[in-house]
């Protein structure tokens, strides 16, 4: 090989990024005749290289590794009858010439995990693709390029099995994960539910639509969709128990929409920001989340994902990020759940918003003369404007109007004396809502005798839990009705 064509070699070729757009083509050129076994393109990816290796430290210690977000580009080439060697030192000769900084470098023995007496750990713990049989005579180089704020970053593994060498390539340009790709907005919701958004780059499933709420990825179409009316559904809020395998969750009614978006090329990781950003501009808080390792791994990452996706998530589990928000507007609650996984550089959103119902009212208006009718037709009375604070027996603010109410109550009938009693729904177990049924009674009593002079001998407060629902407890609609206040009339000693 004569130098004009090394000097080629040496060559470094970069090429501009636009601002929403990943690597064209490779940050450094293949070697000649290489063929190109594999790539994978991913816009705002969180890329981790391994930054040093120590084949005498303990196991958990030999690997050092540091992350970098931007547009990050995989690539596996092949190449035949060039030893590894010559294949690493025109790489490491082109990242020179380049301005890039060679941090770290291992050969040979230097590359061994004393396990395999060869690069296999080497390139499983560094590469995205496979190196297959292809791990001997190994080198691995980490470069970055930029001084204090860096611009990009390389990882490069090469190895070889007898007249074969594979090249395993990573780059990163580093830059911020751009957002504001996607938009929410509530008051979506008072406009027609079939405006469409911009043309996608394949046509969407026949029938199906955007949520209202929620705009698309840009350059994503829609795999499959699904909506209906006043729905039962059980949202995942953490991972599967790895002994029952079971999902805690939480039980939602309302209006389900479920939609599966595909895009290419872009990163778990940067439509995850996109959506999260949106949502909590417009008031959306977390229940729960989790990212990559945190959502566990193959079985129980491809359980969350199929919990809320129409159809399985078969192959998308990779880079897996899942996340619940919750917020209410305008009376009604609505939740948003989305997993996102990746799978040879598409990532597929599985996407659930269900609007709750507006919270019940007006089943017992909070109008004292009404509940005066009720007491004295059946003896008690249900009041559905007591709210609490989540698992406690604190009273929320907004309760001031059913309590209101009931001391007009007693002030309207002197002799009227009151048992007042807690219920609650019969999730959890019955002895500690028995308890908390009790302790949100006497909050009841002690605020009406604290704050509205109501003598101390008219009220006596009881919780009775669950074990007197006025509906059932297979659903939220009836889950809600059970958790109450009750009045209930208590013959006075006088009597």
């Amino acid at each position: 090989m004569n130098n004009k064509v090394i000097k080629i070699l040496q060559i470094f070729i970069i090429y501009l990024i636009g601002v929403s757009s990943v690597q064209a083509k490779p940050l450094l050129s293949p070697y000649p005749k290489a063929k190109l076994d594999n790539s994978v393109t991913l816009a705002g990816e969180e890329t981790q290289l391994m930054t040093k290796f120590d084949p005498n430290a303990e196991k958990s210690k030999q690997f050092e590794f540091t992350k970098f977000i931007g547009d990050t580009a995989h690539y596996a080439y092949e190449i035949k009858n060039v030893a590894s060697l010559k294949v690493t030192k025109n790489y490491e000769n082109a990242l020179q010439d380049a301005g890039f900084n060679v941090i770290y470098r291992c050969s040979l023995s230097e590359c061994n995990s004393g396990k395999y007496n060869n690069g296999k750990l080497i390139s499983e713990k560094t590469s995205y693709f496979k190196a297959y049989s292809y791990y001997k005579k190994p080198h691995y180089i980490f470069a970055t390029k930029g001084g204090d704020e860096l611009k990009a970053a390389i990882s490069l593994f090469v190895g070889q099995d007898e007249n074969k060498t594979r090249v395993l390539l990573t780059s990163v340009d580093i830059k911020d994960i751009e957002t504001g790709l996607i938009s929410a907005d509530f008051n979506a919701f008072k406009k027609q539910n079939d405006t469409k958004t911009t043309k996608p780059p394949r046509k969407d499933k026949g029938g199906s639509s955007d949520h209202p709420l929620i705009s698309r990825y840009p350059s994503s179409y829609i795999e499959d969709y699904k909506q209906v009316d006043y729905e039962e559904f059980s949202i995942p809020i953490g991972i599967a128990d790895k002994k029952t395998k079971k999902l805690p969750t939480l039980d939602v009614t309302g209006d389900l929409t479920q939609i599966t978006y595909v895009v290419k090329n872009v990163s778990t990781l940067k439509i995850y920001h996109n959506y999260l950003s949106a949502l909590v501009k417009e008031g959306f808080e977390t229940i729960f989340s989790c990212q990559k390792s945190r959502c566990g791994y193959r079985p129980t990452v491809q359980k969350l994902g199929d919990a809320i996706s129409i159809s399985q998530v078969y192959n998308y589990w990779h880079q897996p990020r899942y996340n619940v928000m919750k917020s209410t507007f305008d009376g009604q609650t609505t939740y948003v759940a989305f997993f996102i996984g990746n799978f040879e550089g598409d990532s597929r959103i599985q996407l659930l918003v269900m609007r709750t119902e507006p919270l019940i009212t007006g089943l017992i208006e909070t109008n004292s003369d009404k509940v005066l009718e009720q007491l004295k037709q059946k003896g008690k009375a249900s009041i559905y404007g007591v709210l609490f604070h989540y698992d406690k027996a604190v009273i929320k603010p907004e309760s001031k109007q059913s309590l209101d109410v009931i001391a007009q109550v007693l002030e309207k009938n002197k002799k009227l004396s009151l048992y007042v009693v807690g219920h609650t729904d019969d999730k959890g177990s019955a002895e500690y809502n028995l308890d908390l049924s009790k302790r949100r009674a006497n909050a009841v009593v002690k605020t009406l005798i604290a704050d509205y002079g109501i003598a101390k001998t008219r009220l006596i407060p009881q919780g009775v839990g669950p074990y007197s629902p006025a509906a059932t407890n297979k659903n939220e609609l009836g889950r809600e009705l059970n958790r109450r206040v009750e009045l209930v009339e208590r013959l006075s000693d006088a009597n």
